[in-house]
């Protein structure tokens, strides 16, 4: 008698173990406030919400298909991107969660992004120089041949994102600068140059460099415009 009664009890404990088991592994959600997916005509989008359920202060956003970290404060997360001409995909990953939301973007087309993102929380600049040697960054934010820092971040993940409208033919620089702390002496940048974007002609390339000097300017990679572009 002893033994079934101990063998009873011990299925339920596994039956009500079972019960309380979802509300732990489905307990993560993502709530995307904005966009609300649709239509727009801002290029400049912020991409809003908040995580409940999640231990952790990182999840991972992805936007067209290039991701990048993006820090959580009590589970919430704001970041401002650049949108595409056409269809956008906004994903957010938090764990083995998942949420996605598309919008069309009705937006003037770029002959060519850059877009910089990094794997820790601190402050890393983007530096594009273009064929006539003038430099876009954050203390130059527009050039004379329309060259544009849209989006600068002080702290984070990134992205910081340049943009040209009508891309001048030449070779164009792309370097960044590590303002590290001395407690994150280690960093990896992305870094991807898309030319075309939104078009039928679109081209990405993607180049990663690891950063250990505090406040060194490194060049990333040179990329090239044709005459006929």
């Amino acid at each position: 008698m002893k033994n079934k009664t101990f063998q009873k009890f011990v299925q339920l404990v596994f039956f009500l173990g079972a019960l309380m088991l979802p509300q732990y592994v489905f307990s993560v959600e993502i709530d995307i406030e904005t966009p609300e997916g649709g239509f727009t005509t801002e290029r400049i989008q912020k991409i809003k919400g908040r995580v409940t359920g999640y231990d952790k202060t990182f999840a991972t956003l992805v936007l067209n298909g290039i991701p990048q970290g993006m820090v959580l404060h009590n589970g919430a997360f704001e970041v401002n991107v650049v949108a595409a001409p056409g269809n956008n995909m906004v994903e957010v990953i938090a764990g083995d969660t998942r949420k996605a939301v598309s919008f069309f973007a009705k937006v003037p087309g770029k002959d060519i992004k850059v877009v910089l993102t990094w794997d820790t929380p601190t402050d890393v600049d983007l530096w594009v120089i273009d064929p006539k040697g003038e430099k876009c960054y954050y203390a130059h934010r527009s050039t004379s041949s329309g060259g544009n820092l849209d989006v600068d971040i002080t702290a984070g993940y990134g992205p910081e994102t340049f943009t040209m409208a009508k891309a001048l033919p030449g070779e164009y620089s792309v370097q960044v600068q590590y303002y590290s702390s001395s407690s994150i002496p280690v960093t990896r940048v992305d870094v991807y140059v898309l030319t075309g974007e939104g078009t039928p002609k679109e081209e990405r390339q993607h180049f990663q460099f690891t950063m250990t000097k505090q406040h060194q300017v490194y060049h990333i990679a040179n990329f090239k415009i044709e005459e006929n572009n």
